[in-house]
């Protein structure tokens, strides 16, 4: 038996540390391969939105290299992320593909409800090396996590540029063939190590840029067109809202908690939104726009996938936010039809008026 998963940034990093250490045969897709997105594409519905498709096609791609099991994380409410399994399983059929799903519904999910939905995955396998598994897969996570941090506050500040962007991708490059938690383990602090080495600018300032909008696109570098490195090779730090560190310390373990802690970018979205919930991070979206205003921040770059509805509902507050926060808001909207050229003149125009605007001491100004 062969499980496959898709690709979210650099999920797929503790995923491989979970499957490792239960002893799961898996077949991982390369990572930003352009074939996968244009089979998703061809086999998806046309206004599904981009993550949709490149799930997809990482799916396709899986199954035709032997495996018989999906891993995916779903969810629920008024975003169609909840649907996706379903959907995606139907056109699996249609397409004659015999596999089976273990999706996952990652907003309401007990450490249980895991447990057993994982169950097909691991008859026959040690329960130890199960927990071990979750445990060891929970950590890599916040590593990774912390090695992106230090990797957006060394790039742009470093002496000689692309020394930040070298080690990532040596990193990528070795841990997609590096087996195992302790190996995986020393290869990030290895490049922890690296990175800490980089002469660095101490004395320049960096403008500060905050990513909001939905998580699929902010996370994932080959969907988002690398924007992270981008910003940091222009000379920002970027400060990304989105990482999948906090997502699982506010829907697992602050549920785990005695004191019931408030979700602050859901308390101060709801100065615009008058509801618990409008779907996938449009509350979130919303409240970290203000609170990076609240945190002195230079301004916010908010992303999305054509057609998703929670954010552009969150999208329609900008004018509001901005003018009462004073803050610029500048949105970007992804699909497979993306052109980069007209992406990095936008990203440089904004950048560019975020340093004119701090020059002059970020004057009180009405956005349109």
């Amino acid at each position: 038996m062969k499980v496959t998963f898709p690709h979210m940034g650099s999920m797929y990093v503790p995923v491989k540390v979970l499957l490792d250490t239960i002893d799961i045969d898996y077949v991982m897709p390369p990572l930003g391969a352009k074939e996968n997105l244009e089979v998703g594409v061809l086999h998806s519905p046309e206004f599904a939105c981009l993550p949709f498709k490149t799930i997809l096609g990482d799916f396709i791609y899986g199954i035709e290299n032997g495996a018989t099991f999906i891993l995916f994380g779903g969810g629920c409410g008024q975003c169609r992320l909840g649907y996706y399994g379903d959907l995606q399983a139907e056109i699996l059929k249609s397409l004659e593909y015999k596999t089976e799903f273990v999706c996952l519904d990652l907003s309401n999910m007990t450490v249980k409800e895991l447990l057993s939905k994982f169950r097909p995955l691991t008859d026959g396998k040690s329960i130890s090396n199960i927990i071990k598994g979750i445990i060891f897969a929970t950590r890599a996570v916040f590593m990774i996590d912390r090695l992106n941090d230090l990797a957006r506050y060394t790039r742009c500040r470093e002496i000689n540029k692309g020394q930040t962007d070298k080690i990532i991708t040596k990193f990528h490059n070795k841990v997609q063939k590096t087996y195992g938690y302790k190996s995986i383990k020393k290869l990030i602090l290895s490049s922890r190590k690296a990175l800490n080495e980089i002469a660095l600018d101490k004395a320049y300032k960096p403008l500060k840029v905050s990513i909001v909008g939905e998580m699929y696109v902010a996370a994932h570098p080959q969907i988002n067109l690398d924007l992270e490195r981008k910003l940091g090779n222009l000379g920002v730090e970027v400060h990304n809202n989105l990482s999948v560190s906090h997502w699982i310390a506010d829907h697992f373990l602050k549920k785990m908690l005695p004191v019931k802690l408030k979700n602050k970018p859901h308390e101060a979205g709801k100065e615009f939104i008058k509801t618990d919930d409008i779907g996938g991070h449009g509350i979130h979206t919303i409240g970290c726009s203000i609170l990076s205003a609240k945190n002195n921040f230079d301004g916010v770059i908010h992303l999305y996938p054509f057609t998703c509805m929670p954010e552009i509902i969150a999208q329609c507050t900008f004018s509001e936010i901005q003018n009462k926060y004073n803050i610029p808001i500048m949105t970007l909207i992804i699909d497979e039809m993306t052109g980069e050229a007209g992406y990095m003149t936008r990203i440089e125009a904004f950048i560019d008026m975020l340093a004119r605007r701090r020059e002059l001491g970020k004057a009180d100004i009405q956005f349109s």
